[in-house]
């Protein structure tokens, strides 16, 4: 019997789909492996069957097709500098391109580069068949590209592809930073290749603020610290820590509570990513050297610039205009809401009251004390059918909860429980009794203010918004009008609430007028920045 060690045919099924688990990543790891091979121009397409097309313009020629279907090639490791442009690449080991099985079948590949072409086709079978040592592939009969480069097309979707959530994973590769190369993104019903019609160009995001360069470690450890100006979102939050071009890990190095604005990007190439997974790092002694150099740096250089920075960044002049916004507005909102109480639920209390009894025999009181029980449960049976009455009716209850107490207390006076009898003796007992208390609830009801919102529609008109008595005019033909009506009925709701509160406190406080006006032009302005950069063409 020969003795052998030999590979189950899910096993390359499963470290696929264990390794990337969704649609964005399979896209991103294409990306990456477009910018290794030297592409400067990379096209997304998602097509009308939830397909997906990733196009470049650089191409495989024989000997990069063999290195393409070695699995577990170390070529991008030894050359881990692309031979064009030079670029540190993001593989190591090849495996990425097994990833689209965690959320397509089929995998389908053209490539050319000068007089070399190539068409072929992976699946899932394909991948069953590799515990043989290898797997042949079929060839597909297509016309060959029009240019140099590839064209890889993922179909049979196992879910559907967010375009949104697909843009957003693609802005936080690091690739994005580099020069000459740009991914673009595109819906389209017919597919035609490499037409850049209606694509858009996917920016990294450029977050402004205070640039803090780092070069440590003699050169091993380099990149760019920024304070923002403006609060961060979680996925901005944090500095992004880079083994050659691809981000490993974002941390702030156990200075969360201190480092809430900070962000930027590491790179060290001396650290170790784990085998497959490129979105993990090996902790050792590397490791534990660069979290030390790190944390000296954030201590010594970043934090006393923050603290510097954040000084600057808010004039006298601001703060006292923003703190004039805070008051006007919080005045408003005290003038326009009451507090009220409502029923949230009960709660079981247990009163205790101590009566006399013979020596040898209890009185008679289980069945007025029930009857005491049963009346204060009637007193609430109301209170159950509607939690949220007023705080009128509440004190009401109170009232009458109070007199069914005296009730109680002066049911004693009806058993001679005290005094003194030459032929009889008393002791003192503790009677326990339970009783429905209600929990009160503080909230607040917005006042009947007396305004009212009409809107007009008047493009020749720069204001936004004006009062007349106790009517509010808006103006839909204004720019923020529109873009807070576009952005849903939710944020339109929330945005003309503002008005009317400001225009309360104009009202009631004009003192803060131009507070609120210079407000109002910030964030029409902020909107206004907003929606241009989205919609800005390539």
């Amino acid at each position: 019997m020969t003795i052998a060690l030999k590979v189950h045919p899910s096993f390359f099924r499963e470290f696929a789909t264990k390794t990337w688990v969704s649609p964005a990543d399979v896209i991103k790891e294409l990306i990456e492996n477009a910018f290794d091979e030297d592409a400067t121009r990379v096209l997304i397409t998602i097509h009308s069957n939830n397909s997906i097309s990733i196009e470049d313009n650089a191409g495989m020629d024989e000997d990069a097709i063999q290195k393409f279907l070695l699995l577990g090639s170390p070529h991008k490791k030894v050359d881990s500098i692309s031979p064009k442009l030079k670029r540190v690449r993001t593989g190591r080991y090849g495996t990425g391109r097994l990833s689209f099985l965690t959320s397509f079948e089929n995998m389908k590949i053209r490539t050319r580069k000068d007089n070399f072409n190539k068409s072929f086709l992976i699946d899932t079978k394909s991948l069953d068949a590799l515990f043989t040592g290898k797997s042949d592939l079929r060839e597909t009969r297509e016309p060959q590209l029009s240019r140099d480069g590839s064209e890889i097309i993922v179909s049979d979707a196992k879910a559907l592809v967010d375009e949104l959530r697909l843009i957003k994973e693609i802005r936080k590769l690091a690739v994005l930073r580099q020069p000459m190369f740009e991914v673009y993104i595109k819906k389209s019903n017919k597919f035609t290749e490499w037409n850049f019609s209606d694509a858009q160009l996917i920016r990294y995001p450029e977050i402004q603020g205070h640039k803090i360069p780092v070069n440590l470690d003699r050169g091993n450890i380099v990149g760019e610290i920024t304070v923002a100006r403006r609060p961060l979102t979680e996925d901005e939050r944090g500095i992004a820590v880079m083994v050659g071009s691809h981000i490993v890990m974002r941390t702030l190095f156990g200075f969360d509570t201190k480092l809430h604005r900070v962000t930027g990007f590491i790179r060290c190439d001396s650290l170790t990513s784990r085998f497959a997974d490129k979105s993990a790092i090996i902790e050792d002694k590397e490791f534990e050297k660069f979290s030390s150099v790190m944390k000296k740096f954030i201590t010594d250089t970043v934090i006393p610039n923050l603290t510097l920075y954040e000084d600057v960044l808010v004039t006298r002049g601001e703060s006292k205009i923003y703190k004039q916004i805070d008051k006007v507005l919080g005045q408003a909102v005290i003038e326009t809401l009451e507090p009220y109480e409502e029923i949230e639920g009960f709660e079981i209390v247990e009163t205790k009251k101590i009566v006399s009894k013979l020596s040898n025999k209890l009185p008679s009181i289980t069945a007025e004390d029930n009857l005491f029980n049963n009346a204060v449960e009637d007193e609430y049976k109301d209170i159950t059918k509607n939690e949220t009455r007023g705080a009128r009716d509440i004190a009401n209850e109170k009232e009458r909860n109070q007199q069914g107490l005296e009730i109680e207390s002066n049911m004693s006076n009806v058993y001679p429980y005290s005094g003194s009898n030459d032929n009889q003796s008393y002791e003192n007992v503790t009677i326990t009794t339970q009783v429905k208390k209600p929990l009160i609830k503080k909230t607040f009801a917005l006042k009947k203010i007396g305004y009212k919102i009409i809107p007009y529609e008047d493009e020749t008109d720069s204001r936004y918004s004006f009062i007349n008595e106790n009517v509010v005019f808006v103006n839909k033909a204004n720019g923020t009008y529109k873009a807070e009506s576009s952005r849903g009925d939710e944020f339109l709701l929330r945005h003309i609430m503002n008005i009317v509160a400001q225009a309360v406190a104009e009202a009631r406080h004009p003192e803060g007028k131009e507070a609120l006006e210079l407000q109002n032009r910030l964030v029409s302005e902020a909107i206004r920045i907003h929606d241009t950069f989205l919609t800005k063409a390539p």
